[in-house]
């Protein structure tokens, strides 16, 4: 038996830029201007003295908001460090103020965006594994607007059990990944998969079916999710997919 679910998808840009707060002591006496910070920002990295770094180039941009250059080196920091996500916001910052940058930081963006952003196959499983006897899982995202993640979160808990991950335009099936028992059901839609933070960071919606699920051990049953673009659905159509915040989607 299986139970086909209809869900209509809209567009919703959301942007969480990183955050990193570093302070140092310096014995040397301190610059007065953002041109000195920066220099002396620029000193550290050549002794490979990061934090230091990260602080001079931060002071550089108390002093000049609108410096490009330091929101610049300060991005090349930060991935070298292996703060890519941190690193993009910097480099977008620098772009913003400065145009004239773009192809410069073009190579240094794409290096971050690989690591941040990786190419995840359709059909991947994020989170748990098959097993004999559990029940199986289709998600149809052929006609869908955005890439999907389905989670299940056992009853009572905040930590999903299992994760699928199925890319717009595809279609994937799951066999024995439903496990037995009592769980509520998240999906989560949206583009550029964060893996550092486990979450989409453009176009991100969330929701949670309102009906509590019961999965029995027995092989030949389980769920079909088919997801759609956003259309008109008749009056006597039972929306169960309600909207919810981030915080309330489980933990990957």
């Amino acid at each position: 038996m299986r139970k086909v679910f209809g869900v209509a998808l809209v567009v919703l840009v959301a942007a969480i830029p990183g955050a990193l707060a570093i302070t140092i002591t310096a014995s040397e006496p301190a610059p007065t201007t953002a041109i000195g910070w920066y220099e002396l920002g620029n000193s550290y990295v050549n002794e490979k003295r990061y934090d230091g770094a990260l602080y001079a180039y931060d002071q550089a941009i108390a002093e000049n908001p609108a410096y490009a250059r330091a929101y610049f080196a300060k991005g090349q920091v930060l991935a070298t460090i292996g703060l890519h996500a941190e690193a993009l916001h910097a480099y977008d910052q620098a772009v913003a103020l400065d145009p004239g940058l773009a192809p410069v930081a073009d190579s240094y963006q794409a290096t971050s965006e690989k690591v941040v952003y990786p190419d995840i196959p359709s059909g991947s499983l994020l989170k748990g594994s098959w097993a004999s006897g559990y029940q199986y899982l289709v998600i149809d995202n052929q006609q869908g607007a955005s890439d999907v993640v389905v989670a299940l979160a056992p009853t009572g808990t905040d930590g999903a059990s299992v994760a699928v991950y199925v890319k717009k335009g595809y279609v994937n099936e799951f066999d024995g990944i439903v496990p037995p028992g009592a769980y509520s059901l998240y999906v989560t839609t949206g583009d550029q998969w964060n893996s550092f933070e486990d979450r989409f960071d453009q176009n991100a919606m969330y929701f949670r079916w309102d009906l509590p699920q019961y999965a029995y051990g027995a092989n030949g049953y389980g769920y079909t999710m088919v997801f759609v673009g956003q259309q008109y659905i008749p009056s006597w159509y039972i929306y169960n997919l309600k909207s919810i915040p981030p915080d309330d989607f489980p933990v990957l």
